[in-house]
């Protein structure tokens, strides 16, 4: 099972950093896991480029898939709300994250270039736009 997620580029400019996108990546992880009830380790995701734009791609890591990409398709609109009160509602720093917001241990080697306030700029963009789906 697997998501993939585009953005309009009215909603994230070509130049928006790569950090900014992983970033948003966790964000809707960590609300996936929140609004879904679904185990945080059961999910991934990873960024990628298609035709120069930018994108992520939400998985299943259970063996064999459990759904959760699919579920997660069809209630963007709750895991965007979960992943904008993550990302709105922590303490620290708007420049950086915590494990209180984006960080957790599978994403160590990223924690430095986390930052809860980048997520938010680009999910408070999503925040009126119509979500589609293919």
């Amino acid at each position: 099972d697997m998501l993939e997620l585009t953005f309009d580029a009215l909603v994230a400019p070509a130049e928006t950093p790569g950090s900014a996108w992983r970033s948003l990546t966790y964000a809707l992880l960590e609300g996936a896991s929140d609004a879904l009830e679904i185990s945080r380790d059961d999910i991934d995701g990873v960024l990628h480029r298609r035709g120069g734009r930018p994108g992520i791609v939400l998985f299943d890591v259970v063996p064999g898939g459990a759904g959760h990409a699919m579920q997660i398709a069809t209630r963007l609109d709750r895991v965007f709300t979960a992943a904008l009160k993550r990302a709105g509602g922590c303490d620290c720093g708007p420049e950086t994250a915590c494990y209180g917001c984006l960080r957790n241990f599978r994403n160590q080697r990223y924690h430095d270039e986390l930052s809860r306030g980048a997520a938010l700029g680009i999910l408070e963009a999503v925040g009126g736009l119509v979500v589609t789906t293919p």
